[in-house]
């Protein structure tokens, strides 16, 4: 297959547009339509259906798509590993992780890298952990860390850290230093996060495991959100200890603790088996251990 032509092909489902995939490519459209044209040739199958001055990739044209990303991902970083083979004075670095490592776990750990490795670009994504992992089977990101279990046999999962979490209510909704079991706090409102994020996972798994059948939930999109709205009187909310820190320091919120004991979840490493790790890669998961 001529990669030339495959990157072309790329372009235009990208860009959504012919014209403006020549742009990108630097060359006229019309070579752009027989570029796509040709490869449809080499391979006997249509890769774009068109209507009139319209078009969208086939289900052929997709499963290529797919596999482009991963062609040209991997040659991205047999250009990084050839360039900067040892002392990664260039190249490029996208980290994917999930929104509490992305906000609390990873800033010392690229402000160090950075520092060591001024030359190298980086760049952080932060979303939900299937939103993480979809990005490391897309080949958008390097580095994943997440903070839910993925089930899914093309991953390979590894546990990086274990974090305690702490369930939060306004100040004093509580009597101070008393206990409370777990049954007890059904009745309460529970604020949680959304479908598909790794903390939603874990606050569902505790809660079956410790009895807890919440009479209401709110749903809400960060656990920031859920330690102010749990400050404001709204209800509980099982969260990240470092994502409630400021707030248990300022008086905002109570830790409520549990005579079941404490809470604690798994952080996890994905990555991608047969796709080739970059030295950035390398140096970065030596670093973060």
């Amino acid at each position: 297959m001529n990669l030339h032509l495959l990157r072309i092909f790329a372009a235009v489902i990208e860009q959504k547009s012919f014209s403006r995939a020549a742009e990108v490519q630097g060359v006229s459209q019309p070579a752009v339509s027989k570029a796509v044209r040709e490869l449809e040739d080499q391979l006997q199958v249509v890769l774009l259906e068109r209507g009139g001055r319209s078009f969208r990739p086939s289900e052929a044209g997709q499963m290529l798509y797919k596999y482009a990303r991963g062609i040209f991902a991997m040659e991205r970083a047999a250009i990084e590993a050839v360039q900067a083979y040892s002392e990664l004075e260039r190249g490029s670095l996208t980290i994917g992780a999930s929104t509490t490592i992305a906000a609390y776990w990873l800033p010392k750990y690229i402000a160090e890298f950075s520092s060591q490795h001024p030359g190298v670009s980086l760049r952080l994504l932060s979303g939900n952990t299937k939103q993480v992992a979809q990005w490391l089977l897309d080949c958008d990101v390097d580095v994943a860390l997440v903070e839910g279990h993925i089930d899914d046999e093309r991953l390979e999962i590894r546990p990086w850290r274990r974090e305690r979490m702490l369930i939060v209510a306004a100040a004093k909704a509580f009597p101070a230093g008393r206990k409370q079991r777990a049954t007890d706090l059904s009745s309460q409102l529970w604020l949680l996060r959304e479908p598909g994020s790794g903390s939603r996972s874990v606050v569902e798994h505790e809660m079956e495991r410790l009895g807890i059948q919440p009479a209401r939930t709110l749903e809400a999109g960060s656990n920031e959100i859920i330690v102010q709205m749990a400050a404001a009187g709204l209800g509980l909310g099982l969260v990240p200890e470092l994502a409630a820190a400021d707030a248990i320091a300022l008086g905002r919120v109570q830790v409520v603790e549990l005579v079941e004991g404490e809470i604690s979840r798994e952080l996890f490493r994905l990555r991608l088996p047969r796709r080739p790790v970059s030295q950035g890669a390398l140096a970065f998961e030596a670093m973060i251990g």
